[in-house]
């Protein structure tokens, strides 16, 4: 008998377009004569919407309920970002009782609030770069002038924290440039972090599995701009994507030991995608950020990095299902 799959897609996000290329692929490559498979598309205002056809987002359903949600042996949320990656559609699965792909809500909430990641991070000894908070009620540009200037230094990095695709994030070199990138960052958000820039080079490693875990190979990120920005990540065609990439075997061991003990303290489950810096010099390793529902089109980071160990796009769609039950 076939497990009847809901895939959810779009979302009220900054990356609704990155999940509809995530959908469409994984309709491509999932294993059809396993699932019987139902599409939920949601729009920018937050509709649920029935769709037939995952490359034709014209004639949709309006959903009045959740029932379809009923229906469905697990539900798969390829949602990026804010209300799909922030634990508040896992709370509503929990509240309804369905099982679903990915972390539950409270790892999810967590790793997507960038402040409180780090929190975790230093709690368990796992480094990640120097940062300032700032929130919108209290924003005092003197006071993080000086901050700046006694922990962080320049050039530093400007980013929402709570966004995902590099959505709002500046790199800045004067403190000229603070005030301007600080209120654009804050159209993404209440909370912004002013965090350290850490010269080096950018490696990804992906994680799979509840209590038993799988870490994939380590891959790198070579940007075609100054830093890999949303227009880097999705549009430039220099931005270069190299896996497996060979480190000393220190240095890839240190990744993958933090990378696992992050994932099994902040209790992710299913897949997560964490991403790393290897600082110039020092080779000293610094966790940069979780990616709870990370990208998942053929040619986004975390398949390929499993693709590369053997376990290909329609296998690893199969394992996250099962993992979910």
């Amino acid at each position: 008998m076939k497990k009847k799959i809901v895939l959810i897609f779009g979302g009220n996000s900054y990356e609704h377009e990155v999940s509809i290329k995530s959908a469409q692929s994984i309709m491509k490559y999932i294993n059809k004569d396993k699932y019987e498979i139902k599409l939920i598309y949601i729009d920018k205002s937050g509709k649920w919407l029935l769709c037939n056809d995952i490359n034709n987002l014209d004639n949709l359903i309006e959903l009045s309920d959740f029932k379809i949600l009923e229906w469905c042996d697990v539900a798969f949320p390829i949602l990026h970002g804010n209300y799909g990656e922030d634990g508040k559609i896992q709370g509503l699965f929990e509240m309804l009782g369905v099982k679903y792909v990915g972390c539950n809500l409270i790892s999810s909430a967590i790793c997507m609030d960038k402040v409180f990641t780090k929190i975790i991070l230093d709690k368990i000894g796992v480094p990640n770069a120097k940062y300032i908070v700032v929130n919108k009620n209290d924003y005092d540009l003197n006071n993080i002038l000086k901050d700046i200037k006694e922990n962080i230094g320049y050039p530093c990095f400007i980013k929402p924290a709570n966004a995902g695709s590099s959505i709002g994030i500046s790199k800045i070199y004067h403190e000229s440039e603070l005030d301007k990138n600080i209120k654009e960052a804050f159209k993404y958000d209440k909370k912004i972090l002013i965090e350290e820039y850490i010269q080096g080079r950018e490696v990804e490693v992906g994680v799979l599995g509840n209590e038993e875990i799988i870490v994939s190979n380590i891959g790198e990120i070579k940007p075609g701009d100054d830093f890999y920005s949303y227009d880097a990540k999705y549009n430039s065609k220099e931005s270069i994507v190299k896996v497996p990439v060979i480190l000393k075997d220190e240095i890839e061991n240190q990744i993958k030991e933090y990378a696992t003990k992050a994932y099994k303290f902040l209790e992710c489950s299913g897949l997560s995608r964490i991403d790393f810096f290897i600082q110039n010099g020092t080779n000293k390793v610094y966790l940069n950020e979780i990616n709870t529902m990370p990208g998942f089109t053929n040619i986004s980071m975390y398949p390929v990095l499993f693709d590369n160990i053997g376990i290909k796009y329609d296998i690893l769609i199969d394992k996250l299902i099962d993992l979910s039950i």
